[in-house]
């Protein structure tokens, strides 16, 4: 019979511990997949930009990415501040993200300028005006997105159809924002088409909106907002001007309706929030230069309540239409 060291049974059982280590290890790869880090930033908390993460987590748990498992989420909320949105923006490495989410023009060019790994904006009107892309139909490496261009034509459509009288029209703007600039060249090109007359007013802040409405309302049948973040967020003040005056106030999105505005023809927001989940997975798995995609919108949105206290009242065809009819002021 052979015999053995004491030698060969250590080294035997070293072998057998190394074995041991490396099937473990193997195992815990396997049912360990990679995590990936979604950092959203977004400029302020509004009806309908709270959808487009709501809905981006909600695709990308039907793409198979389980939160807490194998993606985790963190929310950077910039509350309306600019100054908030240059901190956070210069900040954004040391987040260590595998991918940021960029919600509005203003977020999406601060982060743009600061982060060179996969970003996919949100609700950007232009990104090509805003510099992020370089045209509508190029992609541009690890960087693509979501453009919510508003229905314009639509929307003053809609706003003869309700005043077939009113002639002059108070287009509060941002002259700073670059989705407002986007917004204010169509309204004015569209504006005389239906036989409007634009006053513009402009805002620099989302307290300047109720004041600067406030200044037009004497001299406009309608208010109307542009499409940036500015106006938006102070909408609030306006759509008092508004009641206070007996006078509609037509918005851009279904958000702002549900706080007061009259009307609008808008995008779907959780339409925004299921294609950024899209593509924030195919830049997950790799794809690269990927076009903007453009979300339009075709829905209708009304609030009989605004209507109400705005002495303004809703044609019946008008009604019939409308994907959604809000009967308060939230």
């Amino acid at each position: 019979m052979r015999k053995f060291s004491s030698s060969f049974f250590f080294n035997l059982t070293i072998l057998g511990i190394l074995v041991f280590v490396v099937a473990v290890c193997m195992t815990c790869s396997k049912s360990q997949p990679t995590k990936y880090k979604v950092v959203i930033v977004t400029l302020l908390s509004h009806p309908a930009l709270d959808q487009i993460p709501i809905n981006m987590k909600e695709e990308l748990k039907k793409r198979g990415y389980t939160e807490g498992k194998d993606i985790e989420y963190l929310l950077k909320n910039a509350s309306g501040d600019m100054q908030l949105v240059a901190t956070i923006a210069n900040e954004i490495k040391a987040f260590k993200p595998s991918i940021v989410v960029a919600i509005t023009t203003p977020v999406a060019q601060a982060i743009s300028k600061t982060w060179d790994g996969l970003l996919v904006f949100s609700a950007v009107t232009d990104p090509v005006g805003a510099g992020i892309m370089p045209d509508w139909n190029t992609g541009k490496g690890v960087v693509t997105g979501v453009s919510d261009m508003w229905p314009y034509k639509e929307q003053i459509k809609l706003m003869r159809e309700i005043l077939p009288s009113a002639k002059m029209v108070g287009v509060l703007f941002n002259p700073g924002d670059a989705a407002s600039q986007y917004g204010m060249k169509q309204v004015k090109k569209l504006l005389p088409e239906f036989e409007f007359t634009a006053i513009e007013g402009s805002c620099y802040s989302p307290v300047d909106v109720g004041n600067v409405a406030k200044t037009l309302i004497d001299k406009v049948d309608v208010i109307y907002l542009s499409s940036d973040a500015t106006v938006i967020s102070g909408a609030a003040g306006a759509a008092k001007v508004c009641i206070n005056a007996r006078k509609p106030l037509i918005v851009g999105d279904s958000g702002t309706v549900e706080k007061g505005g009259l009307a609008t023809v808008s995008v779907g927001y959780p339409g925004v929030g299921k294609e950024t989940g899209i593509l924030v997975d195919r830049l997950l798995k790799g794809e690269r230069n990927i076009p903007t995609v453009v979300a339009f919108g075709d829905e209708i949105y009304i609030n009989t309540k605004s209507a109400e206290l705005m002495k303004t009242p809703i044609p019946d065809e008008v009604l019939k239409k409308a994907t959604k009819v809000y009967t308060e002021i939230k």
